[in-house]
């Protein structure tokens, strides 16, 4: 009887070791690894296409002001990563002159300016085109 078994036994590693060889199926439409984050990823539509494979060109705002000493300007709007609830903080390049640049591949933004991402300028909404530079003299 021990012979017996030690056949099943046999059987049995034999059986486990041919299933853990045979290659896994996968169902259509499933991931899994590494190819998941990829694979996971819901399909591009065709203006993020558009917008990835269209050519960016450089786009500034140089903002003429004297903002005073210990303050900064900041920059709202729509477009190019901008919004109008957080500012962006601008470069001061010189004593009266602050520049916010950007890489924008299509269109154009409207924008604002504001001392200390506060007091916003009195003027309307400003607008540039993407590959354009702009200077603006602001009034608060």
């Amino acid at each position: 009887m021990p012979v017996k078994s030690e056949s099943k036994k046999k059987k049995t590693v034999s059986a486990a070791a041919a299933k853990a060889a045979a290659p896994k199926k996968r169902a259509a439409g499933k991931c899994s690894g590494k190819a998941a984050k990829k694979c996971a990823a819901a399909p591009a539509s065709k203006e993020q296409v558009a917008e990835k494979t269209a050519p960016s060109k450089l786009t500034r705002i140089i903002v003429k002001y004297n903002v005073g000493w210990g303050n900064q300007l900041y920059i709202r709007g729509t477009g190019a990563g901008l919004n109008w609830h957080k500012g962006v903080l601008m470069q001061c390049i010189g004593e009266d002159e602050w520049l916010w640049e950007q890489l924008v591949s299509k269109g154009g933004l409207k924008f604002k300016v504001l001392v200390n991402d506060e007091i916003w300028n009195a003027d309307e909404d400003s607008s540039v085109e993407a590959g354009e530079t702009v200077i603006f003299h602001p009034t608060f």
